[in-house]
């Protein structure tokens, strides 16, 4: 079979699971060749080695599994991070959270964070390479995510700026950092996912509680109970008025909104 038949066929066997099924295609057959899409493109006459390695992935994408848990890397940011299933896949829209803390630790000349709910690394391993001085520790409840994090930031020769412990948000971290960032469950736990999510994806790392904001609320109690003076939050499109009456309640220095691409309110800084 050549590389344009397989293609083909490919293609109209992601038509439901995929919202580019084309693209999706080219990129399996890529990475099963280890070539470039464009390789694709030029060669399309070319016969698809093992045809048959090339048709198990197209079912486990046509069975909604992500394209990033197949290839075992998803693109984040300016590099690319191992996962797998019960690890969160980062989203590009974390990539603002970690600008709008790059920009505080700048200003502040800060040289000590914390990371709430680390995964797969992303977030702390982005701010490790953009601040050489900045030391990191990073936490999680699970193992899984651990293990993988830490695979990432040896990866990434960062060992000696970011700490991994196991524990409830910062239950077991003992120093007090200048400043907390955190990308947390935040999905409300009625909340219909897509299958690629639900069925692959750890529930723990999307699901914040019936109303979804409840985990954002245990954590700026934490903070705010440490005299933690920074904390940056990803959150719900539609969880500001929540955030901003548990903010007038507790009485902040200063707190801000920032907006995702698409214009919807997508996290929060506060200075405490």
């Amino acid at each position: 079979m050549t590389i344009a038949q397989a293609l083909d066929i490919a293609t109209t066997h992601l038509q439901e699971s995929c919202p580019k099924p084309r693209f999706e295609a080219e990129l399996l057959l890529a990475y099963h060749l280890h070539k470039e899409r464009l390789y694709l493109h030029i060669h399309g006459d070319e016969r698809v080695e093992d045809i048959d390695g090339y048709h198990a992935l197209i079912k486990r994408r046509e069975a909604h599994e992500p394209y990033e848990h197949i290839v075992g890397s998803a693109s984040f940011y300016d590099i690319a991070l191992a996962v797998e299933k019960g690890v969160l896949i980062p989203r590009p829209e974390t990539e603002l959270l970690i600008d709008r803390v790059a920009e505080i630790i700048e200003s502040e000349g800060m040289t000590h964070i914390v990371e709430i709910g680390v995964g797969s690394g992303a977030i702390s391993i982005v701010l490790a390479r953009k601040f050489p001085r900045l030391q990191i520790i990073a936490t999680d409840i699970s193992k899984d995510a651990l293990r993988i994090a830490g695979q990432n930031i040896d990866h990434f020769g960062l060992t000696d700026q970011i700490t991994l412990i196991q524990g409830n948000l910062i239950d077991e971290v003992t120093e007090t950092p200048q400043l907390v960032v955190s990308n947390p469950p935040y999905i409300a736990s009625h909340f219909k996912l897509e299958r690629n999510v639900s069925e692959y994806e750890p529930h723990t790392a999307l699901f914040g509680g019936e109303y979804g904001d409840e985990l954002l609320h245990h954590i700026i109690c934490d903070v705010h109970a440490r005299s933690i003076p920074w904390l940056v939050c990803e959150m719900g499109y539609d969880q500001r008025n929540s955030m901003q009456g548990h903010f007038d309640e507790i009485g902040v220095e200063y707190s801000e909104f920032y907006q995702d691409l698409a214009g919807f309110d997508r996290g929060f800084l506060v200075k405490f």
